[in-house]
């Protein structure tokens, strides 16, 4: 008898990650236009949606959910990236004349 492997299949949860990645986007696009807090809130804002975003990508599309220890590697990367690039567009955004 030939029986085919059971596969556990996580079709709800991808479909469940990928509407929440498209609400992200749109809080992210409503975050640019209704933000009282300036152009500042607005990148803060956006940078921390987008690490949401990659971390959930990261997780689940690129399994790193089964992958303990490379997880870590990847978010520490990942989180030292957003550092840089706040505090690269932080000044540019505070001295600029609009």
């Amino acid at each position: 008898m030939n029986q085919e492997p059971t596969t556990h299949s996580d079709d709800g949860l991808d479909l469940g990650v990928y509407l929440s990645l498209l609400a992200l986007t749109a809080v992210t696009l409503a975050a640019s236009h209704f933000t009282h807090g300036g152009r500042i809130m607005a990148v803060v804002l956006a940078l921390i949606i987008a690490s949401v975003k990659a971390s959930l990508i990261g997780f689940y599309y690129m399994g790193l959910r089964r992958e303990r220890a490379m997880m870590f590697v990847i978010l520490g990367i990942g989180a030292v990236a957003v550092g840089i690039l706040l505090i690269g567009i932080l000044p540019d955004l505070t001295f600029a004349r609009f």
